[in-house]
């Protein structure tokens, strides 16, 4: 096998789309280029691969999940850069003895693999992948798949991640030895060989538990237990206070304000203050208290799935799902691919324009209802991700300049009028390559076929898309002593009509 067809069986994905990033000339305030990325739906070919290890630009983005919802590979995609440690990461995965290889990404950060010999359920994938995330300290990274399941026959895609060894000659995108140092591509596929699992292995793939240490933290959230054998960062014990706040109102409600002293004796290097405490005790007394998961420094180490299930975990508090990204499949009109928790949500404009709308969609697509939101801040929200939206093409047909065009044509070729008299008759007819027709036989023709949408585009609306898109005009002319007002159109605008010979010498204008 090449190396080419090696690495292709390896980062193997979706048949049905692919995606691109193209780097634009902006920066962001972070100081990384400004990108665009898209989505193709047609097949990756094996040419596009060897042009990513050429270094052809844009590099190849692959959707790991497939047609079945199984992929062969998987990536926490920790999106760090300036000075992040790769090698530090690859001494956590050690310890914690994880079957991961960590890639450097285009910006600096990481991409950790998992991978397997075959396509296996996304969803166990993607199981694994969180729990190995919250343990290495980055629960807030982007896992791919992004979803648990795509509904690929409704037009869904997935989400795609650009693969590494992009020019793999000169390349910055490389899998990383412990020692830090770059893999060649071939030292790639020999650890990829050692550390892909087969389903029985991916299965069984323990992820131990925090043991608890005192009986301090009897019960409560996994963030808390990492974070009390860790080591609270600086400038973050207060934070951390609040949530072993929380967790002693829980476990001690009758006591819980007592109680949290001892805890920030044991677990605050230096320990706060009294006074800082006693004002940490009077902003958790109102009946709202709950986890700050959101927030550092347990953000990073927050493992929901089983923080639900401990006595003093997050239980009713447990963080609303959110949307983590929009894809917009550019069809008239468009329609819009939200990933929302594990799941994939097709919706039109209304519906994201709209906050119960949407509810109501994920309510029949996911079983899931959205909690309520004021429309001001759900359009605030909404016109944040739709920044960064990624466009699916779609095909032209889809678009409605091409559908009036074909309908267009279909008016003009399908009965041409012989001559000039046709007109009359509701016909168009073609002469040197202009066609003339009375706008409003055209618009009885479109009634008629119900295929364009005369809601949305009305009477005046159509007529004026002749005229902007292909260059139509409306001109007063006689024929047989009547006076009509028609509309003339370059038929090269079209396809070219079929043309009958009966033909009058001059164009009749008035």
């Amino acid at each position: 096998m090449t190396e080419l067809d090696k690495f292709i069986n390896i980062f193997e994905g979706s048949y049905s789309a692919y995606g691109q990033t193209r780097k634009t000339e902006e920066f962001d305030e972070r100081g990384k280029h400004k990108t665009r990325s898209f989505i193709i739906k047609k097949t990756p070919t094996k040419r596009m691969f060897q042009e990513h290890l050429d270094g052809r630009d844009p590099a190849l983005g692959i959707i790991p999940i497939n047609e079945s919802n199984k992929c062969k590979w998987a990536c926490i995609d920790i999106d760090l850069y300036n000075g992040f440690d790769h090698k530090e990461l690859i001494r956590k995965i050690r310890q914690h003895n994880f079957p991961l290889i960590v890639c450097r990404s285009k910006s600096g950060g990481a991409h950790v693999f998992l991978f397997a010999d075959e396509f296996l359920p996304a969803v166990l994938f993607r199981s694994k992948l969180k729990e190995m995330a919250a343990k290495l300290g980055y629960a807030n990274a982007e896992i791919f798949p992004k979803q648990n399941k795509v509904d690929m026959q409704k037009g869904g895609t997935g989400s795609f991640l650009n693969l590494p060894y992009h020019n793999v000659k000169m390349t910055m995108r490389y899998a990383i030895k412990d020692d830090g140092a770059a893999m060649s591509m071939n030292e790639f596929f020999e650890a990829h060989d050692k550390a892909k699992l087969s389903e029985d292995q991916l299965s069984k793939l323990s992820i131990k538990e925090e043991k608890v240490l005192d009986n301090l933290l009897k019960g409560a959230p996994p963030c808390l237990v990492t974070i009390s054998k860790q080591g609270i960062p600086n400038g973050q014990r207060n934070n951390a206070l609040y949530n072993f706040g929380v967790y002693t109102k829980k476990r001690f409600p009758d006591t819980w304000d007592r109680e949290l002293f001892k805890y920030n004796d044991a677990y605050c290097k230096p320990p706060l203050d009294k006074k800082e405490v006693d004002t940490l005790i009077k902003s958790i007394e109102g009946k709202e208290y709950n986890y700050k998961c959101k927030d550092e420094p347990i953000a990073s180490f927050c493992n929901a799935k089983k923080c639900v299930m401990q006595e003093f975990g997050v239980g009713d508090g447990l963080p609303e799902t959110e949307i983590k990204e929009i894809q917009k499949y550019d069809s008239d009109p468009p329609l819009y691919y939200v990933t929302i928790g594990d799941e994939q949500v097709e919706v039109e404009s209304q519906d994201l324009h709209e906050p119960d709308r949407f509810s109501s969609k994920c309510l029949e697509q996911i079983d899931q209802a959205m909690p309520p939101v004021g429309k001001l801040i759900w359009r605030k929200a909404i016109n944040k991700l739709l920044k960064n939206t990624i466009p699916i093409e779609a095909p032209e047909s889809t678009k409605v300049h091409v559908q009036l065009k074909e309908l267009l044509s279909d008016y003009i070729n399908k009965i041409p009028g012989k001559d000039w008299k046709d007109i009359l008759r509701g016909l168009a007819y073609t002469e040197n390559d202009i066609s003339y027709f009375k706008f409003k036989d055209f618009w009885k023709y479109l009634v008629r076929t119900k295929v364009w949408d005369t809601k949305k585009y009305q009477k005046q609306k159509t007529a004026r898309m002749l005229e902007t898109l292909f260059d139509a005009e409306e001109i007063p002319g006689k024929i047989e002593s009547k006076s009509v007002r028609y509309m003339s159109l370059p038929s090269l605008k079209l396809d070219k009509p079929n043309v009958r010979k009966d033909k009058m010498k001059e164009a009749p204008f008035a």
